[in-house]
């Protein structure tokens, strides 16, 4: 079986697991009793943020190792993470204001953990800026550096109502005290969503690397 096919069969499971996590959460997933339907938000806004944390952290450990080891392949994975990152911390944003409006009446309150969320948007939405307007190894190393400091913001947004409190958004413990079939869609909304992250963070990273292949070429010609 070929790279490429293979690929593609990982891209039709993960879409599959995408359509049966979205048939649980309307047929099988309670209705919440104070929130009704609108509740259904959460399943798509937690397994999102679950996403959005991993693909960071990779961004995060892909860039030591670019620095360690000066691999081509290792930033092209810390850069296409990052992309989907923010795509999913965009999902986070949205899906969150959905929820609040629902649940405290108001589209955005400038509590910890919003504006912490708001702040690491802000933070990758700079890094994918930063990284386009570069080539070569100085994107490659400067995009290293700052896709580990971009990091630090990552656990502070997790633990931010630890720190600071809040008086709306709830803690993270949250999710175990669910009622055991909205922890079990749960379970299987954040692995539909990883199915979704791994396939395109296969496809993007591998353009990354043409791209990069793409470059050495055209530098060989002009010299």
């Amino acid at each position: 079986m070929s790279k490429e096919l293979r690929r593609a069969l990982f891209g039709l499971v993960a879409i599959a697991l995408v359509l049966y996590t979205s048939m649980l959460i309307f047929t099988r997933a309670p209705i919440e009793k104070q929130m009704g339907e609108a509740q259904k938000i959460f399943y798509y806004h937690v397994g999102s943020a679950w996403t959005m944390f991993l693909a960071f952290t990779i961004t995060a450990v892909a860039g030591v190792v670019y620095l360690v080891r000066k691999s081509p392949k290792a930033d092209a994975v810390a850069g296409a993470s990052a992309e989907l990152g923010f795509v999913f911390a965009t999902i986070v944003l949205i899906t969150g204001s959905l929820w609040g409006r629902s649940a405290w009446d108001t589209w955005w309150n400038w509590e910890p953990r919003l504006t912490s969320m708001l702040v690491l948007w802000l933070i990758y939405a700079a890094y994918l800026l930063f990284r386009s307007t570069m080539r070569g190894e100085p994107r490659r190393r400067n995009s290293s550096v700052f896709g580990i400091l971009a990091f630090v913001m990552t656990p502070l947004v997790y633990f931010s109502i630890q720190l600071w409190g809040s008086l709306l958004h709830p803690k993270t413990s949250t999710v175990r005290n669910l009622d055991p079939a909205m922890l079990q869609v749960v379970g299987i909304s954040g692995l539909a969503m990883l199915g979704v992250f791994l396939f395109l963070l296969m496809v993007r990273a591998g353009l990354e690397n043409v791209e990069t292949e793409l470059d050495a070429l055209r530098h060989e010609r002009v010299r």
